[in-house]
């Protein structure tokens, strides 16, 4: 068996999910880990993890810089599991840009999250906290599929998410295209569309807006 070189992840076998890996957060991931995790089919195998990728802009007396970037995973181990959503919150607030914003009331932060899956609602109820306790903190997710969008706690959880002045929407093919462009290793070789993308989105909105109460259109 070739060695793989290190710093490289091997391509997942058919129908296997992609091994861990080591570091939370990395700048990037493969190609071969967006299609697989980010697929728009609404109930895909093997798609226990969820992948956030995320990328932070301050605005101060009308200029924006960006504050930071780049890809989390749920942690599983060596402790407690934690999701990636409550990674990055423990990461954002350890930011020496936020921590000064004590001193900066002037200061706005902009959020996008690009998710594999929308928030559980343990996680949807942190992050609307969150967002209440710091308004100067915008935040906007764009979510692959809904996770268990039937059952009532987690719809909850999105518009929960909602009422603490987040936008919650789903991912359009444009939406995977941008994410793949910001936060993919190859980034230069060609964005495939797979079938069903545009489909699968426009019905995955449509459940969004019933949960949420807001008008789709596709």
């Amino acid at each position: 068996m070739p060695r793989q070189r290190r710093g490289l992840r091997a391509r997942p076998r058919r129908h296997s999910a992609p091994v861990p890996w080591p570091s939370n957060p990395v700048s990037r991931f493969s190609r071969h880990y967006f299609y697989f995790h980010f697929t728009n089919q609404p109930y895909p195998e093997d798609r226990k993890g969820c992948y956030l990728c995320f990328r932070v802009e301050r605005t101060q007396g009308g200029l924006s810089s960006e504050v930071g970037s780049g890809v989390f995973e749920n942690e599983f181990y060596p402790k407690e599991p934690v999701h990636a959503e409550i990674c990055f919150l423990n990461w954002f607030k350890a930011q020496p840009a936020f921590q000064a914003q004590r001193l900066a009331p002037e200061e706005k932060y902009q959020v996008t999250w690009f998710m594999s899956w929308s928030p559980c609602f343990q996680c949807a109820r942190q992050v609307a906290k969150f967002l209440r306790d710091h308004t100067s903190v915008q935040l906007s997710i764009l979510a692959a599929r809904l996770y268990y969008p039937r059952r009532p706690q987690y719809q909850q959880g999105l518009r929960s998410l909602q009422g603490a002045g987040a936008h919650v929407a789903v991912m359009t093919p444009a939406d995977f295209a941008s994410c793949w462009e910001m936060f993919v290793d190859d980034h230069k070789k060609r964005f495939w569309y797979w079938k069903g993308i545009y489909i699968n989105s426009c019905s995955l909105a449509k459940s969004l807006e019933d949960i949420l109460g807001q008008g789709v259109f596709c």
